[in-house]
Order: C-alpha cells, then structure tokens, then sequence
C-alpha cells in the first residue's frame, strides 16, 4: 500500500473499521465477515497502520494485553509436538486479535467525537437487527417459549446475548448523557428493546452480568431501573414458568465441568497445556464443547503464568477504567469491564479467536482502555 497522509489513512480506516464492526450485525454467515476483516482491516493496519502515532505505547495496560496475547500464542510450541499447523494456526489467531486491538486504537485516537458517534450508530444498528429478529422468529416461533436467534452471523444464542448485554449497557450510557428530550426517548427505546433481547436469548451468561454491570453505570439512581428490570423478569416467568425451567438448564453441569478442567490444568500447572489441546471436557457420560470459563481455559492452556497474565491484564483494566470514569464522572469504561470480566466467569473458552462475539463485548473495552492514556480526561459528549 502506497504510503497515505495521516489524515487520508485516518479517514479511510475509520470507514473499514465500522464497515466490518456493522458487519456483524449484517453478515448472515461468518466466513464472508471474517475475509471483510482480513481486506478491510487486518491488511491495511499491517501495511500501513504501525506508522500512525500511537500515543497508547506509554499504557502498561497494552503491553500486558500483548504479552498475555504473545503468551498464549507461544504456548502452541509446547502443546502438541510436531503440529506446526496447529501453531501458525493460534499464532495468526493472536495476530488478528492484536490488530484489532491497533485498529480500534488508532480509529479512537484519531478523532475521538467520530469514534464515539461510531459507537451510537453501531448501537442503532444493534437494536434495529433486534426488532427485525424478534418480529421475524416469533413469527413462526412460539412466544417467549422459544429461544431467540438472530437474523445475522451471530447464530449462538449465549454469545449473542452477551453481544446485545453490552450495547444495551451503551445504550443506558448514551441515555445518562442525552440531553434534548429526543435523544433521551431514542436511547430509553433502545436500552428496553436490547434489555428484552437479552432476556429473551434465555442467556443466564448476559442476563446476570448484565443487572450487575446496569447497578455499577447507574449507582444509586439505578436501584428503580433495576427493580423495573427485576420486575420485567418476573412477570416474564410469571407469564411462561416453563421458561425459568429453560434457563435453568445446565446450572448444575457448570460446577463438574469446572472441576474436571481444573483437574487438567493440575497436570501441566505451570506452563499449561498448550493452545493446540482439545479443548472438549468429558464429564461422565456427558461431553461438553468447552471449559465454560474463559479463566479456567487460560489456566488449562497457558497454567499459572497464562492466568496471572490475564488476572495482570484485567487488574490493570480496572485500575485505568475506575481512573478515567472519576475524571469524567460516569462509571461507563469500569460497567463495560465489569460486565465483560463476569461474561467471561461462566462461559468462553479460549480468547484468541478469529472475528466472533467476544470480541465486540470482551476484546473491545478493553481495546479503548488500551489504547489511550489512562490519565486522560474524559469528554461526553450529549
């Protein structure tokens, strides 16, 4: 790619970076979301994005996010001897991650104001495919008894709902800080329409986060949201008690399944496994796909030295969000972590991945806490 002044390279990745992060919401399947990444934003950042200016270099918080991603790719060294696939494979995994990372940073430093309007345009988006989806599967679906599924690429229910947890927690933000009366009706519209899409995925993994993450970005003022909220849930049970039943559907594999992941990781603690193992857990007669917790699976492939790099990371996260919010008075960057730390307790597996759901609620907050200074002011912006 031919060298491009900073203000021409600035313009064209912000408009790559929100076609693909929109494709999320647009893209039916996965592999053609997947090659928009690799065209629109992984190759560009490669070519020509590491001669931006990156005031972020002086964060200690992103260079704990490249070591634990440095880590866990190496550990495919020590996994499986000899699967020189299955390391290249990891390896371009933790590159792809790490762009995205880069790429959300240079598009945020660029021009904050166009990057926050990215988001509230992201969240629009996010609640019009919601409408869309519930009106199009309950159509032939029985309603609330079923479990939503989405019109887009994001086909796994639990994933999905995590997805819509998090823009409903912008969605608030948004509201907390509009203040024409237009603006405050919108954002109120879409907090309720992506709060009832999470509920209605039937995902304990956003739902439980989610009223957690709701009380933090509130505070006091939040006790009657969160009451309504509560009350919403009941009602809906009250409305369909098969659907407590629904939910309450694998509670008690979660703690065997721990257990039995906790005692792979005994076996290899300090170095752990590998990235390369399978990462299916065997529980009985029972087979289950994965860990069911991003922490245990940390420990299981990379051990003690891979989870304290990912304790490290989110320790430090916490510390700059909780700085930036008291600067700016709003406890968005500490709800967002807060909410993405407690998806991750019960669910996931392995963080490295190519373009999937985690990234939008896990991998991007900690993406703009990453790459600005923590000691920044804040602005809002109404």
């Amino acid at each position: 790619m031919a060298a491009l002044p900073k203000p021409a390279f600035g313009d064209l990745l912000f408009w790559l970076y929100g076609l693909f992060m929109a494709g999320f919401f647009l893209f039916p399947e996965a592999p053609d979301h997947y090659k928009l990444y690799y065209a629109a934003v992984l190759l560009p950042v490669l070519l020509y994005g590491w001669k931006q200016p990156q005031p972020w270099r002086s964060n200690p918080l992103f260079w704990l996010l490249l070591a634990y991603i440095a880590y866990m790719s190496a550990s495919a060294l020590w996994s499986v001897p000899g699967d020189w696939p299955g390391v290249g494979r990891v390896a371009w995994y933790g590159l792809q991650v790490m762009v995205f990372i880069v790429a959300t940073g240079l598009v945020q430093s660029d021009n904050p104001v166009r990057f926050d309007t990215l988001l509230r345009a992201l969240l629009l988006l996010a609640t019009i495919t919601a409408v869309a989806s519930v009106l199009v599967w309950y159509a032939n679906h029985a309603f609330p008894a079923t479990r939503l599924e989405l019109l887009n690429r994001m086909s796994h229910s639990i994933l999905a709902g995590c997805v819509y947890g998090f823009f409903a927690l912008l969605a608030l933000h948004f509201f907390q800080l509009a203040t024409g009366r237009a603006g405050r009706i919108l954002f109120a519209a879409a907090t309720t329409v992506l709060v009832a899409t999470v509920l209605l995925t039937q995902s304990r993994t956003a739902i439980v986060p989610l009223l957690i993450a709701t009380l933090l970005l509130t505070g006091s003022r939040g006790r009657l949201l969160i009451a309504a909220l509560v009350g919403v849930f009941v009602a809906f049970l009250l409305l369909e008690p098969a659907f407590w039943e629904r939910l309450a559907r694998g509670m008690p594999n979660r703690p065997e399944i721990w257990l039995t992941v906790l005692q792979q990781a005994l076996e290899r603690p300090l170095f752990g496994a590998g990235y390369v193992v399978p990462t299916g857990v065997q529980v009985g007669e029972r087979s289950f796909v994965h860990a069911h917790s991003a922490f245990l699976a940390t420990l299981r492939d990379g051990g003690v030295v891979g989870l304290a790099l990912l304790l490290g990371m989110l320790a430090m996260a916490l510390r700059c969000a909780v700085r930036r919010d008291r600067r700016g008075g709003h406890w968005f960057y500490s709800a967002l972590l807060v909410y993405a730390i407690l998806c991750a307790v019960p669910d996931l597996d392995r963080l490295l991945t190519r373009p999937k759901e985690p990234w939008l609620f896990f991998w991007l907050p900690l993406a703009m806490l990453a790459t600005r200074r923590c000691s920044e002011r804040e602005k809002h912006h109404g």
